[in-house]
């Protein structure tokens, strides 16, 4: 471990090591280019459930409207008030209402993937399953035309890359054209005398702390949601699919026995965190670990290095579907403000590899794959997939 370690960095095995070595070190709270980085799953808990002490972006929002800072970067109490109204869109029970949409979407994505490989010998699950099937389902879950869900997709991916380009403005002064689109649904539903039960409605309609929520705070909110409810769950969903591809007998064996399919969704959560670290700013002197942290310091936690914690995780840089506990692991975060979508990205990635195992017997990278990893630097995932795979039913399966 050296003084050079950049929690940014690619994801790769030399990155891994240096997590490694960051986590025998010093407590496991090293400095580094980025703010202190929190190496240990102890540490990381500890800070993420200190909501009161310290408060998460990747950019500085001091100096930003407070109607346009991201619900991730605002502070306790207004956080728990605006997030209350998030909540009644993407919490649990919505989630389930919007379970069988979400399934059959991603049955006909598996269908369309067969068909273009049918038609071409291979297929990229990325462009057909992985990209298009959690902007369609935000769009649903969020009153967005389904319509213009690849539309917003490309939104969202140019908004992250302003982000890895340094970008320090409001998300509205980074994409005048996505907040245009946002501001005319705000107008829609304002105008509306009935108007759809859709996050853009609740957040006109409910008040936060005795007021209710600005045009400009309502827009910085819902862009916020639509870009992270796309982004974190097309990497989950794509790490899954690089697994399976990459390992014929796990394939085969999901296939026998589908209760293992969310063990693998958690497995590959843990082992493969589709965000990689959260950015915190410090609000008040404190410690981790006994590293002493003061107000305006900068603190990173490290997620996937928390979860190949040797103090928690048996064999952490195995994958392995025979962990006592699948579910322990901070890939979503953890405490107050632990991710509100993590039960819509599970329900996802299920639905995916559920569709996969009923109509794909078998599946394979194809000749000459070359990864395409995610250039976003806070994330770990795929932009292309390329596989050769065979509909179920079509000769041996493994």
């Amino acid at each position: 471990m050296t003084e050079t370690f950049d929690p940014y960095a690619p994801s790769s095995d030399a990155r891994y090591e240096a997590m490694r070595a960051a986590r025998a070190r010093d407590g496991g709270v090293v400095a580094t280019p980025a703010g202190w980085y929190v190496a240990t799953a102890a540490g990381v808990l500890e800070g993420l459930r200190d909501v009161e002490r310290f408060v998460g972006s990747f950019m500085d929002t001091s100096a930003l409207p407070p109607d346009e800072v991201m619900i991730s970067a605002v502070p306790e109490p207004r956080h728990g008030r605006i997030r209350r109204v998030i909540n009644t869109v993407v919490a649990a029970h919505r989630t389930a209402q919007a379970e069988p949409f979400i399934r059959a979407e991603a049955e006909r994505l598996v269908d369309t993937a067969l068909r273009v490989h049918d038609e071409h010998g291979t297929v990229d699950l990325v462009e057909h399953v992985v990209d298009p099937l959690p902007s369609t389902v935000i769009a649903q879950m969020l009153g967005v035309p389904l319509a213009d869900q690849a539309t917003f997709r490309r939104w969202s991916d140019e908004l992250l890359d302003a982000q890895n380009s340094g970008a320090t403005g409001t998300l509205s002064s980074s994409h005048p054209e996505f907040a245009a689109y946002i501001q005319a649904l705000i107008d829609a539903r304002r105008a509306d005398p009935d108007p759809p039960d859709d996050v853009v409605t609740r957040f006109l309609r409910t008040d936060v702390d005795g007021e209710y929520l600005s045009d400009d705070a309502i827009r910085t909110q819902t862009m916020f949601l639509i870009v992270a409810g796309n982004e974190t769950t097309r990497n989950l969903i794509g790490n899954c699919l690089h697994t399976l591809a990459c390992d014929p007998g796990l394939y085969a064996r999901i296939r026998a026995d589908l209760a293992l399919v969310p063990v693998v969704v958690e497995e590959s959560l843990r082992h493969d965190s589709p965000v990689q670290v959260l950015a915190r700013a410090v609000l008040a002197d404190t410690s981790i670990a006994g590293c002493p942290l003061h107000a305006g310091e900068r603190v990173v936690f490290g997620l996937a290095s928390a979860n190949r914690d040797e103090r928690v995780h048996d064999d952490p840089d195995a994958f392995r579907v025979d962990r006592p506990r699948p579910r322990d692991h901070v890939a979503f975060g953890a405490g107050p403000h632990v991710c509100p979508g993590a039960t819509l990205a599970r329900t996802e990635a299920v639905a995916v590899l559920d569709a996969l195992c009923a109509r794909v017997g078998a599946l394979h990278l194809a000749e000459g794959f070359t990864p395409a990893p995610n250039p976003v630097f806070w994330a770990l995932g795929h932009r292309s997939l390329p596989v050769s795979l065979r509909a179920a039913g079509r000769g041996r399966d493994v």
